[in-house]
């Protein structure tokens, strides 16, 4: 056990403490402390296997404002990509992605030399264990993953003074499976500004922000007991051709300005990654996915959508004792549940039931407790 301290970082705010964190890293020690204080790193920090970040609650760790940023660069990430890393955990700390900053920012989405934005990294890793984290003022994504096999992560805030786009939480990209995730908070206003769980089996891989992430099935995940006061949207599915399969998501709740639950396949980003003309009989593998305890209520009185909205196929979506709260002075004015695009599914909910043959075909509910889309 060893502390960046032993060295010479600084944790003044104003040194430039990446030397010492790195060296510290490559040490071959097995657990690494980084006591109170703020420390500037100016390079990503590259964490190997069998390595334990042990953070005081109030080390803050700091992305520098001023180097210019491009694509692979973040706060932290695991330092192989390619063969994989082990036994990955870090455990406290405030990792600050320094928005504000004059040369943290994100590229043209079409830019793939451009920095991501991302503020903590995760790919090819079995065994990550993320608890107690503060992620602060990300540019993108606070947390990207992609090809994560058991792992759990628990404990995690996120804040930021400035809003900016595609703010997601914990973003999951492809080959995720078997993982637990528990207690996550948005803390600040209008955090997350995009999704704060964000399950994304399929995604635009050109886009600046997924750069060097998969495509692929995500499954056998629990996620539980997650709260934004006003974000964007709660939960994300985004599934063409790759499966979100058995998850199960409990105690959900928050408000949420666009959508409560959004599985819209992405038909309508810049960079769509289908074309409808040629699938026909929909897109879509959402399989075994029940939403428990899910309380919810709009704060947008300009935009609003559906709190739910499914474009994509699913076979065992099943949402229990699901609340959509009406507000006292915004009138929600959008349906509870529409699904569109889906033909060959069948809706049950609270004791109704319902069938959307056709892709033409639409279904609006205005609210209910539980709901069930399997196929026909």
């Amino acid at each position: 056990m060893i502390s960046v301290k032993d060295y010479n970082a600084i944790g003044n705010g104003f040194t430039d403490d990446t030397k010492a964190f790195q060296q510290a890293l490559d040490s071959g020690s097995d657990t690494i402390l980084i006591p109170h204080g703020a420390y500037i790193i100016s390079e990503t920090l590259l964490v190997h296997s069998n390595t334990t970040i042990l953070a005081e609650p109030t080390a803050r760790i700091v992305m520098d404002g001023e180097t210019p940023k491009l694509q692979g660069r973040f706060l932290l990430t695991n330092a192989d990509w390619e063969k994989g890393n082990t036994n990955i955990a870090i455990i406290g700390g405030v990792w600050d992605g320094n928005n504000q900053g004059e040369a943290n920012f994100k590229g043209d989405i079409f830019d793939t030399t451009r920095f991501s934005g991302a503020v903590l990294n995760f790919f090819n890793v079995d065994g990550l264990k993320l608890d107690g984290l503060t992620v602060a003022n990300s540019v993108t994504y606070n947390i990207r993953m992609a090809k994560l096999s058991n792992f759990t992560i628990e404990n995690i805030s996120f804040f930021s003074d400035k809003l900016a786009y595609n703010q997601d939480g914990l973003h999951f990209n492809g080959e995720v499976r078997n993982g637990k995730v528990k207690n996550i908070r948005a803390l600040s206003k209008g955090q997350t500004n995009d999704d704060l769980i964000a399950l994304n089996a399929d995604d635009s891989m050109e886009r600046v922000e997924n750069i060097g992430m998969t495509r692929g099935d995500i499954e056998n995940l629990v996620i539980e007991n997650v709260y934004a006061e006003d974000c964007h949207t709660i939960v994300r599915m985004f599934s063409v051709d790759s499966a979100i399969r058995n998850i199960t998501l409990r105690n959900i709740q928050g408000g949420f300005r666009f959508y409560a639950i959004n599985a819209d396949a992405g038909r309508y980003c810049r960079t769509p990654v289908f074309d409808d003309s040629e699938w026909p009989n929909g897109v879509g593998r959402i399989e075994n996915v029940l939403v428990e305890n899910m309380t919810c209520y709009c704060t947008n009185k300009e935009q609003q959508q559906p709190a739910i909205t499914l474009e994509s196929l699913a076979d065992g979506l099943e949402l229990r004792n699901f609340n959509l709260i009406h507000q006292p002075g915004n009138p929600y004015e959008q349906p509870a549940f529409l699904a569109c695009y889906v033909p060959g599914t069948a809706v049950d909910f609270d004791g109704h039931t319902a069938a959307i043959r056709t892709r033409i075909e639409s279904l609006g509910i205005d609210n209910f407790r539980n709901l069930t889309v399997t196929k026909l």
